[in-house]
């Protein structure tokens, strides 16, 4: 986590001080060459940090090394993100007084007087983060830690255990239909393909632990498949896709060589090896299974050693299993030729955990226990295994009872074999999507994860990169592919280009582990919310009990980033939010989910809101009682995502609303009572989503947003809209080309009729698609 936490202050660092104007750096004197050190420290450091993230599982002077190096990362995340906002306020404060003809000296005083007291306040914070950071960067060398460059990094992954052909009957429970799926295709393929054509590979894809390697041995040893097929070559592939090492591999098993023989074949050129398979298999029917395939960044080298299989008979076949989709497809496994494995039922699990522990005996006494033990497997079938092996040496009904009471992310077999596996996957993942994968802890076990929720959270930590004119939202997609990809998720559900899905309990888990004290869930039961401990963390979920008022007393949470809650609010009062925002000043993220009936809320956000500087995702939805905002939500310039959909009677929104100009997402679907959008909405040119958006069509309002104001608004990629009037005014209709937005969805609201509208949009019948949506549709 670590490598992650610093590749973020990292990109922000580069952003602050390479990217920006010199005069606006210019604002904070001084403060620069202290930032520069920072940046030479962080990199000094980032070459040690795969390694420390490696020993700190077994070195308790690493691990206290790295969550001080990970403490001062986040407050420099925080002090650099108080600059860059500082310098952004500033500027346009100075834009504002240079526009004022009127501007008093006393007023261009006052700003001066603060400018200095704000940037010597943010000058002594980076110093003393300095020095912090100095003590650390000494302090390294007492961990005796190796040094590893980014390339090195690359050509020496994680250790991955080799695999072999030989099955473990243990794993095999439940994988019936899956192999007689294999054995179909390959027996259908038996003689239909021509000779010169490439050979037909299949592909078993599933997250670690599922038993993609078992399923192949078990395929691999099947007596009718080595009846079948003329020779079988068993490969571990596991690291890089160095196209020799697999070639003097295939060559061994096709010509039984003994190992020092076959490393005797490294001299040779990739051509040399090339051709000993092609004459290996001359008119031969072979199957080949590739294990545990990793890299999908070498097609071109893939490509190369596949085209030689075509010399083997019609009927041949390669199997190859792979936790990656996309390294599948790199393979040449089409759709219908890659079986994704899918968990076991708790049945199949307890009968792996059965065989094991209690090896063949039937015990009445334990059963009922081992079944509840199974069930937290959840249908990880090395989750069966290792469960099966730590109850093997537990004979009494209380040890396996304890074993029953024990939240599998914290014992120890747990940690060395269940998680090893995923551990592995997780290592292979870039910095910014590590900390994208340990963000979604945060979310409830069997919880439904929105993709198009998710995303605007991981920008607004930071984890998408810091500069805002890039397409932020389009890296969030990549990564988020990365996770899906790598079978981090499962559980989809696809509804009009958004996608649903969940994390598997296990990988929930696994995420807890790795994320320690760093990402917390506490259980709220009374309107107190107390951290008490030494290790403040930085991201918390809470659960709220039914019935329990949300938190009128809030301490220890001072470092807070990100705020979500879950389950049962049934009061949420001005006064908790005014302890929330006084107490949580470096949040990015806050959340606060209401169950539909609560009653009790508040009928206006607090004007301490203002105070969030860092704030950059407000998600309060169904607040029934919300009638306004306050102005100073305007303050928050780094706001970029504010839901408040099914808050039924909010009557407006601020008139200078404009000031939010790094506004990306702006959700106001369901709110009823409101009758109009302010003017200053045209100035948020950086929206990309505005649902809920009421536009007047017959005029151009001098104090309501129009029709015509769309024009300025270049970068959004999804609208609904409501238009309200009785006409709409085609000249103002004729400037907005709606046909650049996406999806479209318009609310007929007057007398306003459809047909107008299409005629006044899109007067030369382009490809523009319109969907209108009834009255009644709370989602318009």
């Amino acid at each position: 986590m670590a490598d992650a936490v610093v590749s973020f202050v990292l990109d922000l660092l580069k952003t602050t001080i390479v990217d920006r104007a010199s005069e606006e750096v210019g604002l904070l004197v001084g403060v620069e060459k202290e930032v520069r050190k920072l940046e030479r420290n962080l990199r000094l450091i980032n070459t040690v940090l795969r390694d420390a993230e490696e020993k700190k599982r077994t070195d308790d002077l690493v691990k206290e090394w790295l969550d001080r190096l990970k403490e001062a990362s986040y407050d420099m995340g925080d002090a650099l993100d108080e600059w860059r906002t500082t310098v952004e306020i500033e500027v346009l404060e100075a834009q504002n007084v240079a526009s004022q003809k009127k501007a008093t000296c006393n007023f261009i005083s006052c700003f001066s007087i603060r400018r200095v007291y704000t940037h010597r306040k943010i000058a002594l914070n980076i110093k003393e983060i300095n020095q912090r950071l100095d003590d650390i960067v000494k302090e390294k060398e007492k961990c005796q830690l190796q040094l590893m460059s980014i390339s090195n990094t690359i050509n020496h992954p994680q250790q991955r255990p080799e695999t072999s052909s030989f099955v473990d009957v243990s794993k095999l429970c439940g994988r019936g239909m899956e192999k007689a799926k294999i054995l179909n295709y390959l027996w259908g393929g038996s003689g239909e393909e021509e000779v010169g054509e490439l050979i037909p590979t299949l592909s078993i894809v599933g997250m670690g632990g599922l038993g993609k390697t078992a399923l192949a041995q078990l395929i691999y040893n099947d007596d009718y498949v080595k009846e079948h097929f003329d020779k079988v070559i068993w490969v571990c592939v596991s690291d890089l896709f160095y196209e020799k090492k697999v070639a003097r591999a295939i060559i061994q098993g096709l010509e039984k060589l003994s190992d020092s023989t076959a490393y005797g074949l490294e001299s040779n050129p990739l051509q040399v090896l090339l051709e000993r398979i092609s004459s290996s298999i001359q008119g031969m029917k072979y199957f080949l299974v590739l294990d545990d395939v990793w890299d999908g960044n070498n097609g071109e080298r893939w490509e190369g050693l596949r085209t030689t299989f075509k010399f083997g008979a019609p009927g041949s076949g390669i199997l190859v299993t792979t936790r990656d989709v996309e390294v599948a497809k790199m393979m040449g496994s089409s759709s219908s030729q890659i079986i994704f494995l899918e968990k076991l039922g708790d049945e199949q699990c307890w009968s792996i955990v059965k065989h094991i522990a209690l090896e063949g005996r039937d015990d009445q006494n334990l059963e009922k226990i081992g079944r509840e033990i199974a069930e937290k497997c959840k249908g990880l079938p090395l989750a069966a295994k290792t469960l099966g092996s730590l109850l093997k040496s537990k004979r009494s009904k209380r040890e396996w009872q304890s074993v029953l009471n024990s939240e599998i992310w914290k014992l120890e077999l747990a940690k060395k074999e269940i998680f090893a596996p995923l551990l592995l996957s997780y290592y292979d993942l870039p910095p910014p999507v590590k900390q994208c994968f340990l963000y979604c802890v945060l979310f409830p076990k069997d919880h439904t994860i929105w993709h198009h929720v998710i995303i605007p959270q991981w920008m607004a930590m930071g984890y998408l990169g810091s500069d805002r004119n890039s397409d932020l939202e389009s890296k969030g997609e990549e990564y988020f592919h990365i996770l899906v990809a790598r079978s981090f998720f499962q559980d989809f559900t696809f509804v009009e280009g958004n996608i649903y899905c969940k994390m598997h309990d296990i990988v929930h888990d696994f995420a807890r582990f790795l994320a320690e004290n760093e990402f917390r869930t506490l259980e709220i039961k009374s309107d107190h919310l107390t951290i008490d401990d030494e290790s403040k963390p930085r991201h918390l979920t809470a659960m709220v009990d039914k019935g329990i008022n949300f938190p009128k007393m809030i301490s220890g949470t001072e470092k807070l980033q990100a705020f979500i809650t879950f389950t049962g609010v049934a009061a949420l009062t001005s006064e908790a939010l005014c302890r929330l925002f006084n107490q949580c000043r470096c949040l990015r993220v806050l959340s606060v989910g209401l169950p539909d009936g609560t009653d009790h809320l508040c009928k206006e956000i607090p004007g301490g809101i203002g105070k969030l500087m860092h704030l950059r995702f407000l998600h309060l939805p169904w607040n029934n009682q919300l009638e306004g905002l306050p102005k100073t939500l305007c303050n928050l310039l780094n706001l970029e995502y504010l839901d408040l959909t099914g808050c039924q009677n909010l009557k407006q929104l601020p008139d200078s609303i404009g000031k939010l100009i790094n506004l990306r997402f702006l959700y106001t679907n369901g709110c009823h009572a409101l009758t109009h959008y302010p003017k200053g909405v045209r100035k948020l040119t950086s929206l990309r989503q505005l649902r809920g958006l009421i536009a007047r069509a017959d005029r151009n309002d001098s104090k309501e947003f129009s029709l015509v104001d769309l024009e300025n608004l270049k970068h959004l990629h999804e609208l609904h809209l409501k238009l309200v009037g009785n006409s709409i005014d085609e000249e103002q209709a004729r400037k907005v080309e709606l046909r650049n937005i996406p999806k479209v969805r318009i609310f007929l609201a007057g007398s306003i009729q459809e047909a107008d509208i299409n005629e006044a949009l899109d007067p030369h019948k382009s490809t523009l698609d319109l969907k209108f949506v009834d009255d009644y549709c709370i989602d318009f």
